[in-house]
């Protein structure tokens, strides 16, 4: 079990306002009081899309989709899709994981009960077009 918060880990400080607190400050003092352990989908997405905590961010997507390579909170495949966004120069150090994410990926993909063949089809280009990513990156 973890020992320490995310605001312990990462030296973390509370968004204070004096008045109405927004909801994603409202999130983002919820999550830094939480273990690393505690950290859901939802948060990661979240994470990603705020640009906070990025590499605990990233840990924790490698994580679900591990587990699950369609992760999301609001459709399949929403976490891969999140973490194809974010910048290669911070995804550089966990390519070798991530490639095994989509080639998992890819057979989840198959054998999915989609709700439409669009759907297919859009995640399967995504995996095609992160699997170039990284390998564009790599022959820099």
């Amino acid at each position: 079990m973890d020992k320490k918060t995310i605001k312990e880990l990462y030296n973390c400080s509370y968004i204070e306002e004096n008045g109405y607190i927004y909801p994603l400050q409202k999130w983002y003092n919820e999550l830094i009081d939480k273990y690393t352990s505690e950290i859901t989908v939802v948060d990661v997405l979240k994470m990603i899309r705020q640009r906070e905590l990025i590499d605990l961010a990233i840990l924790k997507s490698i994580d679900f989709l591990k587990y699950n390579s369609l992760a999301g909170e609001l459709y399949d495949g929403e976490l891969l899709t999140k973490l194809y966004t974010v910048n290669n120069n911070t995804l550089q150090g966990y390519f070798d994981e991530i490639r095994d994410i989509l080639s998992k990926a890819l057979i989840q993909a198959d054998t999915h009960e989609w709700l439409c063949e669009d759907e297919k089809v859009e995640f399967k280009y995504l995996i095609s077009k992160f699997t170039l990513k990284i390998n564009d990156q790599l022959k820099d």
